[in-house]
């Protein structure tokens, strides 16, 4: 058979158009489909062209295309709700408006939530749902939704459910002042008025409270990201005028990779003090043994957010 020039440029367009159509039907992977993507929760990696990576308790999360496509909000560090801002300008780490300077831009370590079925991320310095007591029964709170300020969106809204652990601590705030160690969770919420003010907090895990708060202080210490909250550890610096200083560093999964750094806390003469020696079991101690340890000694201050419950020195051999 033979082809006329107009055929046979016909052939040759048409070949090369459903080459073409096969070239933009294969994904840009490879020749492999792109994983789904799932919602998650971590602590900001980075974000570039488009790209955003978070660390969560299972590894590295990633997000590709993630724009003006998503609803980004920020948390209200000084109440309940969140603002709508700008997608790509906070990711960049550019500086939002909000009243504690710190915490007004996302930064390596800010706890950063991705919803891929609402296309939201919400972000802050930590996971916290604030409201209203209603009940504690069986592991169980139960909540109603506090309402935003003008200028906030709600979120969460209505009743809420959260799994508390009996073991979780709870810290109260009495007539606005400083927070303080109030008990366990299995105790001292069963005792709880309906209506009192309530903040559950996690620190990068939603599904896991670490603590409770009652009522909303007037004042807090300093807030920043990358601050650890929960306990530390490290080797004694000195003890002078009240002030513990230990060279150490965060005791959670998500401080491994955290550097030393000196720690200085305030120490008071109520707060309980114990001692390991030789490796023997913790037992109680006067402040008078920070006086006179000696520097290198191994030291752990437990803390949940502001509160130190407890300063022990050295530890026990495991059994």
């Amino acid at each position: 058979m033979r082809f006329t020039k107009l055929t046979r440029s016909c052939l040759v367009l048409a070949s090369a158009g459903v080459l073409g159509l096969v070239a933009a039907a294969e994904p840009l992977t490879g020749g492999k489909a792109e994983p789904k993507e799932t919602s998650g929760t971590g602590l900001f990696v980075s974000y570039l062209d488009g790209t955003l990576t978070i660390k969560g308790k299972a590894g590295q999360q990633v997000y590709l295309r993630v724009g003006e496509n998503y609803k980004t909000y920020q948390n209200n560090e000084v109440g309940p709700g969140s603002k709508l801002v700008p997608t790509v300008q906070a990711l960049s780490g550019m500086k939002l408006d909000g009243p504690i300077a710190s915490l007004s831009r996302v930064l390596p370590g800010s706890l950063v939530r991705v919803d891929v079925e609402a296309h939201e991320i919400l972000f802050g310095l930590d996971y916290r749902v604030i409201g209203k007591f209603v009940s504690y029964t069986d592991g169980k709170l139960e909540l109603l939704a506090a309402d935003a300020p003008p200028g906030f969106v709600a979120k969460p809204t209505g009743k809420l459910k959260l799994a508390i652990d009996a073991d979780t601590p709870v810290l109260e705030s009495v007539s606005g002042g400083d927070l303080k160690y109030a008990g366990l969770a299995g105790k001292v919420l069963k005792n709880a008025e309906a209506g009192a003010e309530i903040t559950a907090r996690s620190e990068y895990d939603p599904e896991v409270i670490q603590v409770i708060e009652i009522g909303v202080p007037k004042r807090r210490m300093e807030r920043y990201i990358g601050q650890t909250r929960g306990p530390v550890r490290g080797t004694f610096v000195s003890f002078k005028d009240g002030v513990l200083r230990v060279l150490g560093k965060g005791v959670n999964s998500f401080a491994e990779n955290e550097y030393e750094r000196l720690i200085a806390q305030r120490i008071g003469t109520n707060i309980p003090i114990v001692e390991s020696i030789d490796g023997s079991e913790y037992r109680p101690a006067t402040i008078d043994s920070l006086s006179t340890l000696k520097e290198g000694a191994i030291v752990t201050i437990r803390k949940v957010q502001d509160v130190i419950l407890e300063i022990q020195i050295g530890t026990p051999k495991k059994k």
